[in-house]
């Protein structure tokens, strides 16, 4: 969530998510752990589905919105 929040409005790819989150001891993570995490954030932090926080940009990566409806 801090990475989303510093980078307001600005869609971080998944590559980007993947390597500023998961680059430890050179381990592989996949996207669908991505994909599994960012959908259980969602589920803790947003009530409204028509509001979210984290917008799903499709075929480049996620972007923070802070839940405002556009």
């Amino acid at each position: 969530l801090n990475l989303f929040r510093k980078n307001p409005r600005q869609v971080l790819t998944r590559g980007q998510l993947l390597e500023k989150l998961w680059d430890i001891d050179e381990r592989f993570v996949d996207e669908h752990t991505l994909t599994t995490s960012i959908s259980r954030i969602r589920s803790k932090i947003e009530s409204d589905g028509g509001a979210p926080y984290i917008k799903t940009v499709y075929g480049m990566g996620y972007q923070w919105t802070g839940g405002e409806a556009k």
